[in-house]
């Protein structure tokens, strides 16, 4: 079983020490429902998480928009390092808001533009770069373009992208894509794309990457559902396309490190991780490793979450809280692995948030 360091055990506090002093300037969030905190409460789409029983454990109880009963991962990572949870991006930010950081994640964002379009509208990756340097633009007229780019010097900046690329693009043959790609040339296409955006994003100023890979899809009720799994073991074959991926990942943010070494680029496996939590479920406490908390059919995957009538009395115990997104437990003990725990390479995200 993988250490997942709680440093509370350990009689050390995983908060700054002065609340006054973040360990990152701002936190700018980028990529799809892992950490979408709400921005497709603005839109019209399936996919939506403005509704009971989304939310219910978090704070005030009620549903944002975050794909969770509670705080998503980058609720937690926000927090240690001294700064407010991150609001959308749709909406009306002030200035505050920008300087501190932004959420540009929209649910059902892919790393290419069709992925997600059969849910409705959402924020392409790239459209979410676009809005970014709209905020950095208009953050540079009211403040000015010095304390702004020293602003940005030591902000984070934090990707989670490529799951619906695999949900809703390769896995569903869009385009016929199975028939003109095999899995290793669609990952090495995906994979250009996100190289090709991020240069820019990178070669425009930004210092602080946090790359953070797809984890176990294959484990997602969703798919041990439509799969068909005899006992809840999980889909083998989705679970290596998905490493195929997240190995590529690894290697282009080693590339990405050479040709910008003013930058500081980290790579995170979050598969390791959540694999290793439904793997050995008990010894971290829970009790279900393969029902959705929250929806209907076959490991609860067959209709995600709709109605709290749906959903489980304790979350605590599940790993999943729907079809596809973990229960606020898992998240929590997944920015530990990213914050202070083995989950990324060279430096762990409070390492390069102190930098």
């Amino acid at each position: 079983m993988l250490s997942i360091v709680i440093a509370q055990q350990s009689g050390q506090s995983i908060y700054p020490m002065d609340a006054l002093k973040p360990l990152a300037s701002a936190f700018y969030i980028f990529g799809d429902s892992t950490v979408d905190c709400g921005n497709n409460n603005y839109l019209i789409t399936l996919a939506r998480a403005d509704m009971p029983p989304y939310g219910r454990d978090f704070d005030d109880h009620a549903p944002n928009g975050r794909f969770c009963n509670g705080k998503i991962s980058v609720d937690y990572l926000a927090l240690y390092m001294g700064l407010p949870m991150v609001p959308t991006a749709l909406g009306t930010p002030n200035v505050t808001n920008m300087t501190r950081g932004l959420n540009y994640a929209s649910a059902g964002a892919g790393i290419l533009p069709e992925s997600g379009s059969d849910l409705g509208q959402h924020i392409s990756f790239s459209e979410q770069l676009g809005m970014f340097s709209n905020t950095e633009a208009k953050m540079s007229l009211l403040l000015g373009q010095p304390p702004v780019k020293q602003a940005i010097d030591s902000a984070l900046f934090y990707f989670s992208i490529g799951n619906n690329d695999f949900i809703h693009y390769y896995l569903r043959n869009v385009s016929g894509v199975l028939e003109k790609q095999n899995s290793v040339e669609f990952s090495s296409m995906l994979l250009e794309n996100l190289s090709n955006h991020l240069k820019l994003l990178i070669g425009g100023g930004i210092r602080k990457v946090v790359l953070v890979g797809i984890g176990p899809l294959g484990c997602a009720p969703n798919f041990l559902s439509a799969y068909n799994s005899s006992s809840g073991e999980c889909i083998s074959e989705i679970n290596s396309l998905v490493q195929e991926y997240n190995v590529g990942l690894a290697l282009l943010t080693a590339d990405l490190r050479s040709e910008f070494p003013a930058s500081e680029i980290i790579y995170c496996d979050i598969f390791t991780g959540v694999y290793d939590i439904v793997t050995h479920a008990q010894a971290y406490g829970f009790e279900n490793t393969n029902t959705a908390c929250c929806g209907a059919g076959k490991y609860g995957g067959w209709v995600t979450c709709l109605m709290p009538e749906m959903a489980c009395t304790d979350a605590s115990k599940y790993i999943f809280w729907d079809a596809f997104h973990p229960t606020e437990r898992v998240n929590y003990l997944t920015s530990l692995l990213l914050w202070n725990g083995s989950a990324c390479s060279p430096y762990t995200v409070q390492e390069l948030a102190s930098t």
